[in-house]
């Protein structure tokens, strides 16, 4: 894994999780954690579980490992060629899918979050936001499939900063609506929640045009073809292999969704709320890792080198454990500082400080799983072989509902639950992906090293359980972050991307 590729990749998503966080920030002292940021949130629920389905979670994963290994074996005019046979494709199914999103939209809601029908005007302005929020599944998914190109190409940065686009516009759209906007429409007109939706929606389109001049610079002309091309056939059952895990695992995000909508105004929101904070160990560390690893090691892989392939996902491994590991202790043990630095003002209450923060105390304990899938999963298609993680997916997915009805109904939890529950699944599948992982990564002491960045995380937590009610939470975290790297260094737990010859590029 080269560094200034993780590094160019790292340095872009912390800037995009900056201004995330100042988003969530503003939004939450405009909206509040209430019926109208319950209807936003569960509205744009849906062009998310549809990027995944289309774009980030699936397209990515397939289509990367295949430019990389057609631009490795045939050329880059044969690589390009495929990509505009995938781009025809995308685009028709992605126009589809954007009509029966705007055409569907009460379907859609009744999915997501069926107990808001109970008042009629929140499922109602929930219908209204989810058609305001329709297009931007199209721009979303292109931007993630041209930027996916630009990684193959070794160009990490505009791609990872185009997600800065959305960030400013939901700003601007919050500022525009200013103080009030908490409360549910009384009447006809434009809801001021919608000005934050169309933002958004404006937004994707943009991500699009900003991929395009360096796309051009490399050498591809955007023509989308519908004539077929030799590997669409073996690319469509990898997606449809790929479609099946990311199905899996988006609803298990419903079913969260529509548990926590049952349990009144607000917990939605919590939820949600508590989910972006955990992204930003899976953005800046696992994503930033795994978008520089993949193009390498898929290009390792198609010239059959397994030693070195074994050796980049080793790498990359290393460092997210020792990346990640703290960074879900910090969330669990400063939890209700953090939410009260990030999200309480304005309309965000003392008491939904209180729950955002139990939320994320059980979502910090699937903080390494989550960050795990993201990093391994993307290796699979690399290595061909997408159907084991899509097993253990559907494996996830059937014990999702037993999971929650146990934490719930036998042991009398309330909504932390729900997180709990994507804790406990996501767990058991990244034992299952490392199992499936074990004769390329044999003999690389992966074991021995994430012992010991327990350790030195055992340390982090120590101290900032100490200083959590003594001192302001970024000396804390500064002071525990402090003692995890000396105590990671000494135990020798530490792992940065190594240097090392980037790999040779397609020519």
């Amino acid at each position: 894994m080269r560094p200034p590729a993780a590094l160019a990749v790292a340095a872009a998503n912390a800037l995009g999780r900056v201004s995330g966080l100042a988003r969530d920030i503003i939004f939450a002292q405009v909206f509040g954690a209430g019926a109208v940021s319950d209807a936003f949130n569960a509205a744009f629920r849906v062009p998310q579980l549809l990027r995944e389905l289309f774009a980030e979670g699936s397209l990515q994963n397939v289509v990367v490992p295949a430019f990389a290994e057609s631009a490795e074996k045939d050329g880059l005019d044969a690589a390009w060629k495929l990509a505009n046979a995938v781009l025809g494709v995308l685009m028709l199914a992605l126009g589809l899918a954007t009509v029966g999103f705007f055409l569907g939209a009460e379907l859609w809601v009744r999915l997501i979050a069926n107990d808001f029908a109970h008042d009629p005007a929140k499922f109602a302005l929930t219908v209204s936001l989810t058609r305001y929020l329709s297009p931007f599944l199209m721009g979303l998914s292109l931007a993630a499939f041209l930027g996916g190109l630009l990684n193959v190409r070794g160009r990490f940065f505009v791609p990872a900063m185009a997600q800065n686009v959305m960030n400013l516009g939901v700003i601007a759209a919050c500022w525009f609506v200013g103080p009030g906007g908490d409360q549910l429409p009384s009447g006809p007109g434009v809801p001021p929640i919608a000005w934050v939706a169309l933002a958004t929606t404006l937004s994707g389109f943009v991500q699009v045009v900003l991929c395009v001049p360096p796309l051009l610079a490399a050498g591809y002309r955007p023509l989308p073809s519908l004539r077929g091309h030799p590997s669409l056939r073996r690319l469509g059952g990898f997606f449809a292999t790929a479609m099946v895990g990311i199905v899996t695992v988006q609803f298990n995000l419903l079913v969260e969704s529509q548990w926590a909508a049952s349990f009144g105004d607000g917990v939605l929101t919590w939820l949600l709320g508590s989910f972006r904070l955990v992204q930003l160990p899976l953005a800046l560390f696992a994503g930033s890792i795994a978008t520089a690893m993949l193009p390498a090691l898929a290009g390792t892989l198609a010239r059959r080198d397994e030693r070195e392939g074994g050796n980049i996902l080793a790498d990359a491994l290393r460092t997210h454990a020792f990346l990640v590991l703290p960074s879900a202790a910090g969330l669990y043990v400063l939890a209700e500082p953090l939410v009260r630095l990030f999200y309480e003002r304005g309309a965000f209450l003392p008491d939904d400080t209180v729950g955002t923060a139990n939320m994320l105390r059980m979502y910090a304990l699937a903080c390494f799983g989550i960050c795990f899938h993201r990093l391994v999963v993307p290796a699979y298609y690399a290595l061909g072989n997408p159907r084991w993680p899509m097993w253990l997916s559907v494996g996830a997915m059937l014990a999702k509902v037993p999971a929650v009805l146990l934490l719930t109904r036998v042991m009398g939890m309330g909504a932390e639950a729900l997180p709990l529950s994507h804790a406990i699944t996501v767990s058991v599948e990244c034992v299952g992906l490392a199992v499936g992982l074990r004769a390329l990564l044999a003999g690389r002491g992966l074991v021995g090293f994430h012992l010991r960045a327990l350790v030195a995380t055992a340390t982090l937590s120590a101290v900032a359980h100490v200083l959590r009610e003594r001192a302001p939470v970024l000396l804390t975290v500064a002071a525990s972050g402090l003692a995890y790297l000396v105590a990671a260094r000494l135990l020798g737990a530490w792992s940065l991307p190594r240097r090392g010859p980037p790999p040779p590029r397609p020519a």
